[in-house]
């Protein structure tokens, strides 16, 4: 565990633009956004956008455009990260529970980093939490209901193309350049997948996973993510796997599969 924390700790720092030990010394860090942030194989957030509010409990790192920087720390510098982000988690929080409220939760929410970021135009804000696994460690599990989704597998294959869940699918393959996915086959029916969304220059291996709605929370999704998990770490991959801190299902699943809470961020999409 040691050696994947140091890894870990080596890249993000890498691409947030920050010493290492400013990720765990309990401070609160403005620095400006390197160009790594925004090229392939860097995590796929920070591609999305130009602003993060890092945490890994102690203290955070906020990286953002060099132009910004002063607003940043005249801003931020006097507020904790739960500070920063917890309006903007309730109000997400209150929309994921009722989504037949109509409200642009993006603009009424994470009210200072708005204004920090007012410039860029930002689309809106994604609060995310990230786990990973660590190979050294991860022992198979396998499950004779799951396998992988091949075309050669023809009716578990025409049950993918029609998969509904917006999470895995078919559509995946056109976002990006690694995209095996594993099901968990019931009495011939595909009722979960898991589908490893990533690309060779990827340091880790991300993943999403669905469950048709009448058969969740019976241990489905936890059975393809072991699956999927076996997968990565053969193809010499760390895997990961990252959710909206408001999806609380999600937020249940890697623990049971075996993984460790290294982080969370906002990140500001545009």
């Amino acid at each position: 565990m040691t050696d994947l924390l140091a890894f870990l700790d080596a890249q993000w720092s890498w691409y947030l633009g920050c010493p290492r030990g400013q990720l765990h010394d309990g401070h609160k860090h403005v620095v400006a956004r390197p160009q790594a942030a925004s090229e392939k194989g860097s995590p796929w957030p920070l591609r999305r956008g130009p602003v993060v509010l890092f945490t890994t409990g102690h203290g955070w790192v906020m990286s953002l455009p060099e132009q910004l920087l002063g607003a940043a720390r005249t801003s931020c510098l006097d507020l904790g990260f739960e500070e920063l982000v917890r309006e903007g988690d309730h109000l997400s929080q209150e929309w994921f529970d009722h989504p037949e409220m109509h409200f642009d939760r993006g603009a009424a929410g994470y009210r200072t980093m708005n204004r920090v970021a007012a410039p860029l135009k930002l689309r809106g804000w994604s609060h995310y939490v990230f786990w990973y696994c660590d190979p050294a460690t991860w022992r198979p599990r396998p499950d004779e209901h799951v396998r992988l989704i091949t075309e050669h597998d023809a009716d578990i294959w025409q049950q993918w193309l029609a998969w509904p869940g917006p999470m895995v699918g078919p559509h995946i393959r056109d976002q990006f350049e690694i995209t095996d996915a594993f099901g968990y086959v019931l009495e011939g029916r595909l009722v979960s997948a898991a589908q490893i969304e990533a690309s060779p220059e990827d340091f880790a291996w991300e993943y999403g996973v669905d469950t048709l709605a009448d058969f969740r929370g019976r241990g489905f999704a936890t059975a393809v993510l072991n699956s999927v998990t076996t997968h990565i770490v053969a193809q010499g991959r760390v895997p990961w796997h990252y959710y909206n801190h408001y999806n609380r299902a999600s937020a249940r699943l890697p623990a049971k599969v075996g993984y460790f809470h290294y982080a969370e961020g906002l990140f500001g999409m545009l």
